[in-house]
């Protein structure tokens, strides 16, 4: 009898230790995946904000030094098609195109998109002032959260809302585009705006709205590997270059004038090509780490940035309407940035404040 006891105390403590075990085991898990999501939410941060340094750093260069968009390009898709053709083919585990049609569908879609995207806003600073173009360009993020409602099934809360405002309301300040703010403007820095600045105007609205479908569209590609959505997005890219160059008189790559092009110019074709394409893949990773809408408002706080160093540069400082849509900006992307941990301290400050209205109805009552 006594052994019997004995024997089912000894199972009950080998339950008990087996308990204590598989608890122990759920934290270490819990822990790990924490850790892994802290890791990659902050490395696709900084992805981010690297892809929109270099991205803008591009469109100044485009416009300071007067590079022909479709010569920038070609060079641009050419040596993105090779060195990530080769990363596909020596990689034993990746594929030109992934297996199942919907993820084929979702490959091609956002390759267009992204190659529209990349061309539309190199082009659109060719024709208007980068500031004009920046201002519409990096309304991105409001485009984002609209199609990541319908496509993505994201619900669309009270913050998501208020950041999209302060961003509209941020960069319109900031650029204070004269189609907009024209009777602020002195005589002397008005610009006239011809048909071309108009081709620009067009340019960057269609840049906005491919960029925002091709950040939800990424999204959606669950599986394909970086290198595989790029080199599509190059190819897309190299056949629309190809035709936009056959429309762009002064297009030297694709006519007798090659071996014209100076060392200098093809140095600034190279190297916008090689930061462009780091930029181009930054962001995309990016995209497959983090939500959408943050990677594209951490995009639209690199306008601040791009103002202030043309404020360095100019040694004019920027004025009061430029300072305070620089701060709409930022509170912008930190509100979005941060929207799941704001959710949470008001949770945990919910059952609080219950507990006090609780006590205060019990007082009343006494």
């Amino acid at each position: 009898m006594v052994a019997k006891y004995g024997s089912i105390n000894h199972n009950v403590e080998e339950k008990d230790n087996d308990n204590s075990d598989n608890e122990e085991n759920a934290s270490e898990n819990c822990t790990r995946r924490a850790a892994l999501f802290n890791y990659n939410y902050g490395l696709g941060v900084i992805l981010s904000i690297i892809s929109g340094i270099l991205f803008t750093a591009n469109n100044f260069i485009i416009n300071q030094f007067q590079v022909v968009v479709s010569d920038a390009v070609l060079v641009r898709c050419i040596i993105q098609i090779s060195i990530y053709t080769i990363i596909i083919y020596s990689s034993s585990s990746d594929r030109f195109l992934p297996h199942d049609c919907k993820k084929k569908l979702f490959t091609l879609s956002q390759a267009l998109a992204g190659a529209i995207n990349f061309i539309t806003s190199l082009a659109s600073v060719s024709f208007m002032p980068v500031p004009d173009a920046l201002c519409i360009i990096f309304t991105c993020p409001v485009v984002t959260m609209v199609l990541s409602v319908i496509i993505l099934g994201d619900k669309l809360n009270i913050l998501k809302c208020v950041s999209g405002i302060l961003l509209l309301l941020g960069v319109v300040l900031v650029c204070q585009p004269p189609f907009l703010f024209n009777h602020l403007q002195d005589d002397s820095l008005q610009t006239l705006h011809d048909n071309l600045y108009y081709v620009g105007v067009l340019l960057a609205v269609t840049a906005c709205c491919t960029g925002g479908l091709k950040n939800v569209l990424v999204a959606k590609c669950e599986g394909v590997s970086t290198a595989n959505l790029v080199n599509w997005s190059a190819i897309f890219g190299l056949v629309i270059a190809v035709s936009y160059s056959q429309l762009q008189s002064d297009s030297r790559i694709l006519s007798a004038d090659l071996t014209r092009i100076s060392w200098s110019d093809w140095f600034i074709l190279i190297g916008l090509a090689v930061s462009g394409l780091l930029a181009f893949t930054a962001g995309t990773k990016a995209l497959k780490l983090i939500s959408p809408n943050v990677v594209s408002s951490l995009r639209a706080m690199e306008l601040v940035l791009a103002f202030g160093v043309q404020s360095l540069i100019t040694w004019e400082s920027p004025d009061t309407l430029s300072c305070i849509g620089g701060g709409l900006v930022l509170g912008g992307v930190l509100l979005l940035t941060f929207q799941d941990r704001i959710f949470d301290v008001l949770r945990l400050c919910q059952p609080n404040r219950e507990t006090r209205l609780d006590e205060y109805s019990r007082l009343s009552e006494e």
